[in-house]
């Protein structure tokens, strides 16, 4: 093991030399693995652990990892100004911008750092956590937990498993292919969720929310000024939850769904394509809220919006049924 890590600081050293012409800042080895920082460009592919976990950040640019079926991972990342810090032991590779000065103390040359580009491979199953400052995170394949964060560029996160948290800023959101539970939180971009089979949490301030092709039997929404749309299932003993401040609600609901409804708008209308059927304690409508039930009642849903109106559409059309269905 020791020779085999030799063998790949060797490469990864002549990398730095040959591409930046400068001297490393600091490297070394040990039974952990691999640190090197001072770089610029590198390619590499070092062995992980299954479930073991890929660690990437940088201030700006864009990271694109692809999962596949070899137990290795492999690194093509390049920086325009600014350096790289890399990591490797069998359990974690870690790759990020070195901005810390000569004496170690970080954020100092945070301005002198130029855009960044990751390509990573990584093995099916393996754990992400992916952040950046002003960059675009792409994720596609990894079938593992994933955890990504930008703060002004876009999340786009697909075939994440067990769970999934996906957040930016100013910047959309979208996860696909949720085989768990799905976290997703925005400012003033718009979320988007496709085909989740786990809870689902979503809010935004300024956003939109989109979900389609949703199972669940926990699903919580909350925007300030969007929208919120929702295709999915209503589970037996579900709860539901959709809020919007000034935004319409709109609900997709299977024909044959059986829920308790209480909704809430204070000035905009209620559409239903199921029949109302008053609740005989809520006969009245109070201060804008109707409660009702559909079917046998065992699911909970809420929707209260201040100004908009809330719409509820029965049938399950093209959008909330899966592509294999």
């Amino acid at each position: 093991m020791k020779m085999k890590n030799r063998i790949q600081l060797s490469r990864l050293v002549v990398v730095a030399v040959a591409v930046m012409a400068l001297p490393i800042a600091a490297k070394a080895q040990d039974e952990q693995g691999v640190q090197i920082r001072g770089l610029t460009k590198i390619d590499t592919t070092v062995r992980l652990d299954r479930g073991g976990a890929v660690d990437l950040s940088l201030i700006s640019g864009k990271i694109r990892v692809t999962g596949w079926d070899r137990p290795d991972v492999k690194i093509s990342a390049s920086i325009e100004s600014g350096l790289l810090r890399f990591t490797a032991n069998s359990s974690r590779v870690s790759l990020s911008v070195d901005d810390s000065d000569e004496g170690g103390r970080r954020g100092r040359r945070h301005n002198n750092v130029g855009d960044a580009r990751y390509d990573v491979s990584v093995p099916r199953g393996t754990r992400l956590i992916l952040e950046a400052v002003s960059g675009d995170l792409t994720s596609k394949g990894s079938q593992g937990e994933i955890e990504a964060t930008s703060v002004s560029g876009d999340v786009d996160v697909t075939d994440g498993v067990r769970t999934v948290s996906a957040e930016s800023v100013s910047g959309s959101v979208h996860a696909a292919q949720v085989n768990g539970n799905l976290r997703t939180e925005t400012v003033s971009g718009d979320l988007r969720a496709e085909n989740v089979t786990g809870d689902v949490e979503a809010s935004s301030v300024s956003g939109n929310i989109r979900l389609v092709g949703i199972q669940s039997k926990d699903v919580r929404t909350e925007t300030v000024s969007g929208d919120i749309v929702y295709s999915g299932t209503i589970e037996p003993s579900g709860k539901y939850g959709f809020e919007s401040h000034s935004g319409t609600l709109r609900l997709n609901i299977p024909r044959g769904a059986g829920a308790q409804f209480s909704v809430e708008t204070f000035s905009g209308d209620l559409q239903s394509d199921f029949p109302v059927t008053i609740q005989p304690k809520s006969s009245l409508r109070r201060e804008g809220r109707i409660e009702f039930t559909i079917g046998d009642g065992r699911a909970k849903v809420t929707a209260q919006t201040f100004s908009g109106s809330i719409v509820i559409n029965s049938g399950s059309d093209s959008t909330i049924r899966r592509d294999d269905e």
